[in-house]
């Protein structure tokens, strides 16, 4: 996103959009899960983002990110905050010159002392997943007024969205590094909203793109998605596209949804040290994994990202069970429909990327579309391969020779 110094005040409400102008096609967007309570290890000073002190004047930046038609103009007076925006979500967006053409709607991030003063009592509050609070505070004047808190431990910051304007803005106590996330969630809700109520359906999966297409890993909760994106930026040069989820349309590229990337701390090349550690129990196993921001990830791993890629290949990763050999065959009908259907069961992270309550001017929950997973991937000839692999073989297993007779795209890269 090109920073722009900012030539006048707030702007609020003036030169920001066209009131009145009908929106284009709406749309949401997904997330991976984040545990309430927890502190990220990369924080926004180390993703380039300072909070400035009490009296400061910050410059102002300004800077617009685009996807699929829908463009987001971002304007902050706390330093770093838009680029931090950019870092979350560049790519799948692509960053703009702002002065390219005219925003669908703008987010202003400012500083205010008065903005973790709050007490919640006797308004409508909304509890988000993922330990997220919003509270309704009041509509004078046609500006929906609310308190937000990022997660529990965290101050509150104020959001204020004016429909007329086209705009929405973000206040954070001087020195909160917390309530400044709430910038990035903004922008993935604007896009996540609009696309989901256009027929985009969000999927439960890791991708890389590999030969010009993406090649998309399904499995269930610690079923090797991670590993297996990994594995393929690191032995066959793929860049990524996501660690947990994807929105796919018939007819349009895969887009790869920005979370958190977590990874197995065993992996070769994850180093423990560079991001936030997490270890606990599961039903008879225990994960270590690495936590890391989509920024810190790059940095950290030295990862390639791509944006939006037309879809190569649908690999459904199942564990047989013991210590048998790496299969892989083309997958049949019940195993695709099953296997998608339960990919598309994400209905926590889409409801955490509506815009539920209209705050950056997308469309409601009941406006998304419901086309058919199946719909949106297999058509074409698109290969789909059944992958068969222990789980505690696939760091190491030779996976990428099992799948080369079946993805070409694999056999010209080992």
């Amino acid at each position: 996103m090109p920073l722009v110094p900012a030539t006048s005040g707030d702007g609020v409400g003036r030169g920001v959009g066209r009131p009145g102008r009908t929106d284009r096609a709406t749309a949401p967007c997904p997330t991976r899960e984040e545990c309430p309570g927890r502190r990220d290890h990369d924080t926004r000073e180390e993703e380039g983002m300072t909070v400035s002190g009490p009296g400061a004047v910050p410059a102002l930046e300004t800077g617009a990110l685009a996807l699929e038609g829908h463009r987001l103009f971002v304007r902050s007076g706390v330093p770093g905050a838009a680029g931090a925006v950019e870092a979350m979500l560049t790519p799948p967006c692509t960053s703009e010159n702002p002065a390219a053409g005219e925003p669908d709607w703008t987010l202003h991030i400012h500083p205010d002392p008065a903005a973790a003063r709050y007490d919640d009592a006797g308004d409508l509050v909304v509890h988000l997943p993922y330990g997220r609070c919003l509270a309704v505070r009041d509509t004078a004047g046609g500006v929906l007024r609310l308190a937000a808190r990022y997660r529990p431990d965290a101050p509150w910051a104020r959001i204020e969205v004016d429909g007329r304007a086209r705009s929405t803005r973000l206040l954070v106590a001087p020195g909160d590094r917390v309530g400044v996330r709430w910038a990035d969630w903004l922008g993935r809700v604007f896009f996540a909203s609009r696309l989901l109520a256009r027929g985009w359906r969000m999927l439960h999966a890791s991708a890389v793109e590999l030969g010009g297409r993406a090649l998309l890993f399904l499995a269930g909760s610690g079923g090797g998605k991670s590993t297996l994106a990994h594995r393929a930026v690191r032995e066959l040069g793929a860049r990524f596209l996501a660690d947990d989820l994807v929105l796919v349309r018939p007819g349009r590229p895969v887009i790869g949804w920005p979370t958190r990337i977590a990874l197995p701390a065993a992996l070769d090349g994850v180093d423990p040290a560079a991001g936030r550690r997490e270890q606990r129990p599961m039903d008879g196993w225990f994960r270590d994994r690495v936590l890391f921001t989509p920024a810190g990830h790059r940095r950290a791993l030295g990862v390639r990202t791509a944006g939006p890629t037309p879809p190569g290949a649908l690999i459904v990763v199942e564990d047989p069970g013991g210590d048998g050999p790496v299969t892989a065959a083309p997958a049949g009908p019940e195993t695709v429909t099953g296997t998608l259907r339960r990919a598309a069961a994400v209905d926590r992270q889409r409801v955490y990327v509506s815009d539920v309550l209209g705050l950056m001017g997308g469309p409601r929950l009941t406006d998304h579309t419901t086309t058919p997973p199946g719909a949106c991937l297999t058509r074409g000839g698109l290969p789909v391969v059944r992958l068969a692999v222990p789980a505690r073989a696939l760091p190491t297993a030779a996976i990428w020779d099992a799948l080369a007779p079946f993805v070409p795209s694999v056999g010209g890269h080992r």
